[in-house]
């Protein structure tokens, strides 16, 4: 990147990192998770605290009525399920959020190796960095258009497409975004309808925040180590180019090696206990509703309602497109340790002194061991869990329609 006239490097640096976070930053912001620094706006300051309540409320406002309404009120099996589809995603959203509040600190120490690492690099290795935020920001914008354009259809498009409804005795309905019951309040009546379809759109919105800020999270937290695997590799290599040297610099650069990788295992343990639990609920999500949403297109596609047909089109293509993204991160960080598995296996270790060539003994056991992202432990993120889910879902949406 040219500098600007005027700019100091440090400057030049922090404008770099502000545009490598760009796309995560303002998401989880919105949601209260984002540690502020001194330097952070007051205004960000003194709102920061009512952000968790107010979207407390407005994911709870969707899902605790809805819940109700689907398993106390509704007797249709098949109209119940189809209900149950923005209850079940506000439920993982707002356990996704949960999960995103209780590990700020750990967010917060994330994100302070980033800045370190930034800051304190070769201009050479901060490329690698570089290069790692670019595709990440291009993830995020491409996950944002699919998960806002779904979410905004489903929310708004739906309910306002299908207009009033006039029941057999004569009665119009107008429908909601999200069913719901009020037992003290008439949703059909002005301006009770208003105020109950704005906070459900509200509601869906901060669902759709939650969704974004989570992928981002992981995809900052794994493409970062990607980056530090990278300039690792570049160590390693160097350090057989130049085992000509004397003695004590092969084994001082051996140590900085080791500290590194020690370093790199660190972050990512850091790193692991965020994004564990967010994978295991996004994925698990993903896999429910778009089993839901399957059956939801047979039922509407019997009934001839192209609109909703072409509505649950578009959301089952953002779940499946959704795990898709989480997928290739986890293959993106697998195929960088695999590099960095084939670099350590290939390192002509036996140009060094006998001595020291042990010290590299235990790096080259550790690289058959690849950093890779879970699920909770239960399952790795690859593109080979990606075909699995699809699997699955198709697997599930034929049982539902044979039970029911």
């Amino acid at each position: 990147m040219a500098k600007r006239k005027g700019e100091t490097d440090e400057e030049r640096m922090k404008e770099e990192l502000k545009r490598g976070l760009r796309y995560v930053e303002p998401f989880v912001t919105a949601l209260g998770a984002w540690p502020l620094g001194p330097d952070s706006a007051t205004f960000l300051k003194i709102l920061q605290p009512f952000i968790a309540p107010i979207c407390f409320f407005l994911v709870s406002f969707t899902t605790w009525p809805g819940f109700y309404y689907v398993f106390f009120m509704e007797r249709n099996s098949k109209r119940r399920l189809k209900l149950i589809l923005p209850v079940l995603h506000s439920i993982f959203q707002l356990a996704q959020y949960i999960v995103v509040l209780s590990k700020m600190k750990n967010i917060r120490v994330a994100l302070n190796d980033i800045r370190n690492d930034w800051m304190h690099t070769t201009e050479e290795n901060r490329q690698f960095f570089r290069e790692c935020a670019k595709v990440g920001n291009k993830i995020i914008s491409i996950l944002v258009i699919g998960v806002w354009g779904g979410g905004v259809a489903f929310r708004i498009m739906l309910p306002l497409l299908k207009g009033r409804i006039v029941l057999p005795d004569n009665t119009t309905v107008r429908l909601l975004p999200c069913p719901t019951y009020l037992p003290f309040v008439n949703e059909q009546v002005t301006p009770y309808y208003e105020i109950i379809f704005t906070l459900q759109a509200l509601g869906g919105i901060c669902n759709y925040i939650v969704v974004t800020s989570s992928t981002a999270i992981i995809m900052m937290i794994s493409l970062h180590v990607c980056g530090l695997i990278r300039i690792l590799r570049k160590k390693m290599i160097d350090l057989t180019e130049k085992s000509n040297i004397n003695e004590v610099t092969i084994q001082r650069n051996i140590i900085t090696v080791v500290e590194y990788h020690t370093k790199i295992k660190t972050f990512f343990s850091n790193g692991q206990t965020i994004t564990e639990y967010i994978c295991f609920l996004s994925l698990a999500n993903s896999v429910f509703l778009m089993c839901l949403l399957g059956y939801g297109i047979i039922l509407e596609w019997q009934n001839f309602n192209a609109s909703a047909v072409v509505v649950y089109l578009i959301l089952i293509s953002t779940f499946l497109f959704s795990s898709f993204i989480i997928c290739s991160i986890g293959q993106i960080l697998l195929d960088e340790s695999d590099n960095f598995a084939q670099t350590c296996v290939t390192l002509d270790w036996y140009s060094f002194p006998p001595k020291k060539a042990r010290y590299l003994i235990l790096i080259i056991i550790m690289s058959n061991y690849p950093i890779k992202l879970t699920a909770m432990k239960v399952v790795d993120i690859s593109l080979s869990t990606y075909t699995n889910i699809v699997k699955m879902t198709v697997g599930y949406i034929n049982m539902l329609r044979e039970v029911i």
